[in-house]
């Protein structure tokens, strides 16, 4: 079975960092490329045209709505999960309609990422506890 390749968008390294310690732990999954601000991005799922991308929102340069719209229209089969500390229902919606399969909250256990990862990256779509009440609202 191939490897996937996966991008992590994150603008702070720290958790950046962790989101890949994660991502590696699985032997089915490869990290391309990392980026911590809009433009690169784009640019590095562009690229390498990755089967999964781990996208933070609030990014400097294009937010990541903006870089999902962009690269969504050009790589239909990524699959991409939102991991964002901030969260409102219209941001969620805006996120789905540009293209995302999921999303976790910051503020969520690590486990659940670990899941919402899982999850998303072999198909099927995963909302964190406090995402799926906001949606239900």
């Amino acid at each position: 079975m191939p490897m996937k390749k996966v991008v992590i968008i994150e603008d702070q390294t720290a958790v950046r960092d962790m989101i890949s310690q994660i991502v590696q732990a699985d032997p089915t999954f490869e990290v391309v490329a990392e980026s911590g601000d809009g433009q690169s991005a784009y640019d590095q799922v562009m690229e390498h045209k990755p089967d999964f991308v781990i996208l933070d929102v609030m990014l400097p340069g294009l937010n990541g709505a903006e870089v999902l719209r962009r690269f969504a229209k050009h790589l239909k089969g990524t699959r991409v999960l939102v991991f964002s500390g901030y969260q409102n229902p219209a941001l969620v919606r805006e996120l789905l309609q540009a293209g995302a399969h999921g999303f976790v909250e910051k503020a969520a256990p690590l486990n659940e990422l670990k899941k919402g990862i899982e999850i998303v990256a072999n198909g099927g779509s995963y909302f964190g506890p406090e995402v799926a009440q906001m949606l239900r609202e």
